[in-house]
């Protein structure tokens, strides 16, 4: 029952919202864009509008003046646009110049209205305008009228080419034809301005004076002839008339009725037709498309009429103005009222239907507490059943890791029968170096997967704490020594100096020996990693008088580490893109270990300084449990293995294979050294191979060699592959160079990013050696192809292409480069390229000219006309290649192109299209 209640009292206060909302009309936007007529006609069109709005308040009206100028108008009626109009009122100056935008407007279904004079179109919805030859046909009769069939007469035209003037002078013209005696003596042009006028007639006074009848083709003008005539005391007789008869100081009406014209022509200015025309459209209501207004003489007898009636419109719009001002106040008082008689009510519902809700969440509440009595029995039920899942998740997680401890181990058995035969055929004799060298390879990767499966083991012992502590007492000096002499032969090769300080004064700690020897070679092996060539790496043992500890730090001058990677070197399998080779888990292992000997590792690092990773051990036993002390040699724990020895390849990669100066040169790009090597004898039988382990590396070959095609890895060392398609790629020197990437990651993401970056091929490792040297062969072979077809430089000869060295080449290169980029550029000079590549005028000519056999402006001269020869079997036409390849005229060019290929342009097009 109270549910029923408060849905009925939203539903009733709903229904008297709904109630007292009153449909609104819609709204609608016209804009008005004017640009033809004299100021005061442009203003009484204007006020017509207005006046007829006043009856449609649902209107509103943007208007804009362009005052003749049409771009102006152009200009604003794009403003229009912007503003959301519903509809365009248009009164174009021209014809030709409106006609795109109206149409424009029109195919977006924006209605168009169009103001005494028309586009060149027919794309507009409705016309409103006088008609002009009606207009001047009127004006000739009246003259007829009033001269009695004889006199002279002069016209003053408005802004010639416009066809309110035109058509208004063909009128007049047809009226007179069939009356001889009625001659049209000057004809002057005063473009529709008082000021024009009055300057046209003082230059032709003696004429306009001798005529019988001037007739101007607006009142403005009319005026500016009669202060003319005034001015010189002539033509006290001579009768004027003009067209508009507009109300208001100044116009037509006012000077007839001060006898200073004659007459007038109405033309209506249409003004109150097109505002109706526009309801009609926007309300869907039916209207006519052509609406040709009507005209009449306004003289002496009808004009004071004219301008009383002119003046109770006024005045009548005044009064309506002020209605609509009150009634708008009136209603806004009303609108008031209303939301506050709206607001009482929806207040005292809302107070009705609260209170009942608050009786039901009274009653409410003391049901939900019955039922949380209930849910807290079934809670305890449910929590029981969680403690028995729990139970077997956890067995599941026991199978699981047993499950992986096992695989582990299998992946030995493998590993073994790989490593005994690879063992037992590097001591057989007889076998070749090749065969020897990957031997090697294979031994040495095997051996590497073996480590970080007794690595993976041995970290998943220590997380399931199946490695115990026995610690024994460790003569410190001699076992860290012992250590860092493995490393020797590391230290050796590397020239890296490793020093070992005993501070503390100690002789011997409480460690798990063959545990703590795991953590000095991580970190020792760490250390060698990532310190360069004649760096330094110390281990100090040091103590705290304060307390009872000994700190052993391992300290480096290698490249250090980032501060974003500083706090996650301790994580399981974290890398932080420092060490490609590596697992990830050594120094995971490390503080497994070092927290089982209850001590603690922190580290320090500074970016290409150095590192500095410090252990803060307990001295003496008191720290370890009975169970943690072992026997004074400790046995090994069972299931573990030793560490391999580490191995030192003993290959020796050479960062050149050239083989012969005739086949194609390949730059391999690979901070893995295996990787370098075996895809460099995979190719040296082909091609001539260069090698690099960066990126720096590599942008120092291949800017200085210009290899043929490049094999890059995408993961290197200092940047990315993606970095290096981009360094050159956007190099004019090296941009046509192609560039395979080699990555493991097979992504989508990464695809994406070789192609964005313009790379010629993409493969995923492993990959089919004999797929990489198809790749290679159709790469070179398309470039090759291409540069036969579309190369515009000149090509030196067989001779002295033998003879080029790499700095000639790189000459060439730079020369080709600089003339292709500048080739659309009719002022290139020998200064210019002189300049860019950095020689003088006398160096660029004669190294030129050795090495081309012809002159710098020759050499420009012929990739002009070669790279013309392609832009013309494109389809380009004369004046368009002459642009691209810099020539400042076509005839100039064809004069070059006849000199040079012995045809004119159009006949090589012939000659090629056939």
């Amino acid at each position: 029952m109270p549910k029923s209640l408060i849905s009925l009292f939203i539903l009733s206060m709903m229904l008297f919202i709904s109630c007292q909302q009153q449909p609104t009309k819609k709204k609608y936007t016209i804009a008005f864009s004017q640009c033809i007529g004299t100021d005061a006609w442009r203003q009484t069109m204007l006020q017509e509008m207005k006046r007829e709005l006043s009856f449609h308040p649902d209107a509103t009206l943007l208007y804009a003046d362009a005052k003749g100028d049409n771009l102006l108008q152009i200009e604003q009626i794009k403003k229009f646009l912007k503003q959301d109009i519903d509809l365009l009122i248009v009164s174009p100056n021209e014809a030709e110049p409106l006609a795109p935008i109206v149409n424009a407007i029109y195919q977006q279904n924006i209605p168009v209205i169009v103001i005494d004079r028309k586009t060149s179109s027919n794309l507009y919805n409705a016309y409103v305008g006088a008609d002009n030859i009606a207009i001047g046909n009127l004006a000739g009769k009246y003259i007829i009228n009033t001269l009695h069939g004889k006199g002279n007469i002069s016209i003053v035209t408005g802004l010639k080419g416009t066809s309110a003037s035109i058509e208004r002078e063909r009128g007049l013209r047809e009226s007179l034809r069939d009356y001889p005696h009625i001659k049209i003596e000057h004809v002057l042009e005063g473009q529709w301005e008082r000021e024009k006028a009055r300057a046209v007639a003082h230059a032709n006074i003696k004429h306009l004076a001798n005529s019988d009848l001037i007739f101007a083709f607006n009142d403005q003008m009319a005026l500016g002839v009669r202060e003319s005539l005034t001015q010189f005391g002539q033509g006290t007789n001579t009768i004027i008339i003009g067209v508009d008869a507009l109300p208001g100081p100044g116009n037509g009406l006012e000077q007839i009725n001060n006898n200073h014209i004659q007459a007038s022509m109405l033309y209506p200015t249409g003004g109150a037709e097109a505002i109706r025309t526009a309801v009609a459209i926007l309300q869907k209501k039916p209207y006519q498309r052509d609406n040709l207004l009507g005209t009449l003489v306004i003289d002496s007898n009808n004009s004071q009429l004219m301008a009383l009636q002119s003046d109770k419109i006024v005045d009548q719009q005044a009064d309506i103005d002020k209605q609509q001002a009150l009634i708008t106040e009136q209603n806004k008082i009303y609108n008031d009222q209303k939301s506050i008689l709206n607001i009482l009510i929806i207040s005292l519902v809302m107070a009705v239907v609260f209170g009942g809700v608050s009786i039901i969440v009274i009653k409410s509440n003391l049901n939900k507490n019955k039922d949380l009595e209930t849910q807290n029995r079934e809670i305890l039920q449910q929590q029981q059943q969680l403690i028995d899942l729990s139970e077997e998740v956890k067995k599941a997680a026991d199978a699981k890791s047993n499950f992986f401890t096992n695989v582990s181990h299998e992946f030995k058995t493998p590993l073994t029968l790989i490593l005994a035969p690879v063992e037992e055929m590097l001591n057989e004799k007889g076998i070749t170096q090749n065969t020897k060298e990957q031997l090697h390879r294979i031994k040495r990767n095997s051996s590497k997967l073996l480590q970080l499966i007794n690595e993976l083991i041995d970290i998943h012992k220590i997380s399931k704490s199946k490695i115990s502590l026995q610690a024994t007492p460790v003569q410190i000096d001699a076992f860290i020594q012992q250590v860092i002499a493995t490393f020797k032969p590391l230290s050796i090769q590397n020239r890296i100096a490793v020093s070992y300080t005993n501070r503390a004064q100690l002789k011997e700690l409480w460690l798990d020996e063959y545990l703590w020897e795991q953590v000095m070679s991580n970190l020792l092996s760490n250390a060698f990693k990532f310190t360069e060539k004649n760096g330094q790496i110390a281990v100090l043992l040091e103590r705290d008088p304060l307390d009872d500890y000994v700190y052993l730090r391992v300290t480096d001058n290698g490249r250090g580490i980032s501060p974003e990677h500083i706090d996650q070197v301790f994580d399981p399998f974290f890398q932080g893109g420092y060490n490609p080779d590596g697992s990830g888990i050594g120094l995971s292992y490390v503080q497994e270990i070092v927290h089982l000997h209850h001590g603690e590792i922190t580290v320090s690092s500074t970016l290409h300084a150095g590192s500095c990773f410090s252990i803060r051990l307990p001295i003496g036993y008191l720290h370890l449990r009975e169970d943690e002390r072992g026997p004074a040699k400790p046995a090994i724990p069972s299931g573990s293995n030793q560490s391999l020895p580490a191995y030192t390849s003993d290959l020796i990669e050479e960062d050149v294979c050239f083989t012969s100066s005739k086949l194609p040169t390949i730059l391999i790009i690979d901070d893995h050294v295996d990787i370098r090597i075996f895809l460099k004898d995979l190719l040296k039988q082909d091609y001539n191979i260069y090698t690099a382990e960066n990126y720096d590396r590599a942008v120092q070959i291949a800017t200085s060699k210009y290899p043929d095609l490049i094999l890059s890895d995408v993961m290197l060392p200092d940047k990315s592959g993606i970095d290096l398609l981009k360094r050159l790629k956007f190099d004019a020197q090296t941009s046509h160079i192609p560039i395979v990437l080699l990555t493991a990651i097979n992504s989508d993401e990464g695809k994406i990013a070789g192609v964005k970056a313009m790379a010629d091929a993409y493969l995923t490792k492993p990959f089919s050696p004999d797929h990489l040297k198809a790749v290679i062969e159709n790469l070179l072979y398309l470039r090759r192809e291409l540069k036969q077809r579309y190369i515009s430089e000149i090509e030196p000869t067989d001779a002295l292409s033998r003879d080029h060295s790499e700095h000639d080449k790189r000459f060439l290169n730079s020369l080709s480069a600089v003339v292709e980029t500048r080739l659309s550029d009719a002022k290139l000079s020998v200064e210019d390229i002189s300049s860019e590549l950095q020689l003088s005028r006398v160096q660029l000519y004669r190294k030129v000219k050795t090495l081309l056999q012809c002159s710098v402006n020759e050499y420009v001269l012929q990739r002009r006309i070669k790279k013309a020869q392609h832009l013309i079997i494109a389809g380009f036409n004369v004046n368009e290649v002459a642009e691209k390849v810099g020539f400042s005229s076509s005839a100039y060019f064809t004069s070059a192109f006849k000199k040079h290929c012995g045809m004119t342009p159009s006949t090589f097009k012939k000659e090629q299209l056939k």
